[in-house]
């Protein structure tokens, strides 16, 4: 397993002077774009740019009104221009409902979506373009009508009548979690249905179509191993899993689940020691922190998500003292991993997006600082065009309007996925991609540029934060100054990041390092750099080594 490596510090004599509400005419000082010499690196590790594809609403390649794998395929180029490195398809499996989490076949992909054979060729395009393709591997539970909950039920018939029984159906009367009687399902303390006609019970704590495996049964490691080895072989390919809902294995029991996640990360590691799993622990850092014993890669840090997260300020906008909570909580984030890769992201296709209303600066603002965050950013699909929950028909408390269509304004069909009655009053404040690539200010290209910055220099992604020097610390302590400065170290060498915390008021800062990248707001604000003074206008954000 690649893991974050603690480096030795580097001592750093900076002179460093920055003023805090003075504004700062740069009309007199030329601007520069040191992004030209900027060479995206790719490097080949699990420290990505991963984009998460709602599949259904993504790109559709034969008219019928849904996203598919070809689909896919066919914007692999376009995903890889932007600077994304990997990308997560939510589940692709036969399953009867349009978000696929109920799996009726892990070994055949549903038709909806094309074939087995058109994976294995959008694994092979993307593993061309350097892109890695990770799975929804939903294995806290399955379909109710998979064929194995089938089986379950007719061998949990015979259990309870008291039949003599094969192997494989005492194996099958185990694989799911099962109670003999109501008053036992009612002790569980989870949520249970009965099951049919019979007189026994299964736990389903999301809803009834989803029976719970039992992870003390050897039987589901089998079944899950088998998954997980048909997917990562050299005939398909996958480069490993998003795991679903981790804390129900074994609910409300971190240690059992933490063991189980070894085995499954055992697992993935067997078919590639380079293979990679990302855990979804909706849960707080402490917990978080718990998990990464179990020695997965990563896990999707939520303190950073949601409008409670680090990443999303006060909702209205940042300002410098809310650049101490960035700092703090991706440290916090970094410690939390402990020595594995931490995953950041913003939303995904359980909340509402990031986007809220017309504010293209904040929109793109969070976009900035979670690229430059340590560890593996996920980048929710149609975010860095500005697609907007709170636009659609009962807005950001309807599942079905975080997973509209892509705005492709070309000839690709979009799909309207869930909810054809989703609003286009969007487009009047974030025009689709098309239209957002040829416009040099747009979210789209801002996007681009911070992943090009991200894959060119591999000290944001896999650097530690160190403690700043003297005149740093004094900078990032002033609350009304809204400039803070974040010192990383990878491989013997530092950068350093700035970022201005302020809508309103322009910064400088001195140095004697070199600005190496830079993202501001927009052409019409530029950051400028002349006689070791870099200045920096709202919301800007610079690189120095």
């Amino acid at each position: 397993m690649k893991k974050l490596v603690t480096l030795s510090l580097l001592s750093l004599i900076v002179l460093a002077s920055c003023s805090n509400k003075e504004s700062v005419s740069s009309s007199t000082v030329p601007s520069f774009n040191p992004n030209a010499s900027l060479v995206d690196q790719n490097i080949d590790d699990n420290y990505r740019n991963y984009y998460e594809i709602f599949v259904s609403s993504f790109a559709d390649s034969n008219g019928d009104g849904t996203g598919d794998l070809n689909g896919i395929d066919a914007k692999l180029s376009y995903l890889r221009d932007l600077g994304y490195t990997g990308i997560w398809l939510t589940p692709i499996f036969t399953s009867s409902s349009y978000h696929k989490y109920n799996c009726d076949n892990y070994f055949a992909i549903d038709s909806s979506f094309g074939t087995m054979e058109d994976l294995k060729n959008l694994v092979k395009d993307a593993h061309s373009l350097g892109i890695k393709v990770i799975l929804d591997g939903v294995f806290n539970h399955s379909g109710v009508s998979n064929d194995w909950f089938t089986k379950a039920l007719l061998a949990k018939q015979k259990e309870i009548a008291g039949t003599t029984m094969s192997d494989e159906e005492k194996n099958y009367a185990s694989l799911y979690v099962f109670y003999d009687t109501v008053k036992e399902a009612s002790a569980s303390g989870m949520t249970y249905y009965q099951a049919g006609a019979n007189d026994f019970y299964y736990e389903a704590n999301f809803s009834s179509s989803m029976p719970e495996f039992n992870f003390d049964s050897e039987f589901t490691y089998t079944k899950i191993k088998s998954i997980i080895d048909y997917y990562m072989s050299s005939e398909i390919g996958i480069d490993g899993f998003r795991l679903d809902a981790v804390k129900y294995y074994y609910y409300g029991n971190t240690t059992k689940n933490v063991a189980a996640l070894s085995r499954i990360e055992k697992m993935v590691k067997d078919n590639d020691a380079d293979g990679y799993a990302v855990g979804e622990c909706w849960d707080s850092d402490s917990i978080i922190s718990s998990y990464y014993q179990s020695d997965l890669d990563s896990y999707f840090y939520f303190p950073a998500s949601t409008s409670a997260g680090f990443l999303f300020g006060s909702m209205g906008g940042f300002d410098g003292s809310e650049k101490i909570c960035y700092l703090e909580n991706q440290k916090n984030m970094i410690t939390a991993a402990n020595g594995h890769i931490p995953a950041p992201f913003l939303d995904n296709h359980d909340m509402a997006r990031m986007t809220k209303g017309n504010n293209i600066m904040m929109t793109k603002f969070q976009l900035g600082l979670l690229s430059m965050l340590t560890g593996t950013t996920y980048n929710y699909y149609g975010d860095e065009i500005g697609m907007s929950s709170s636009n659609a028909p009962g807005g950001d408390n309807n599942d079905s309007n975080f997973r509209t269509h892509y705005y492709w304004d070309d000839d690709t069909h979009a799909s309207e996925c869930y909810d054809p009655q989703y609003s286009v009053a969007q487009e009047e404040f974030y025009p689709a991609s098309a239209a957002q690539l040829k416009d040099p200010d747009s979210i789209l290209n801002y996007v681009k540029t911070a992943n090009l910055i991200r894959n060119s220099l591999p000290s944001i992604a896999r650097g530690y934060v160190e403690e700043n020097d003297t005149t740093d610390q004094t900078i990032n302590n002033d609350t009304s100054n809204p400039l803070l400065v974040v010192n990383k170290e990878y491989n013997n060498s530092s950068i350093k990041i700035l970022i201005n915390f302020s809508l309103t008021v322009t910064t400088t800062y001195t140095s004697s390092l070199t600005p190496k990248a830079i993202l501001p707001l927009s052409s019409s604000s530029p950051i400028t750099y002349q006689d070791g003074v870099i200045t920096l206008p709202p919301y800007a954000i610079a690189v120095l080594a």
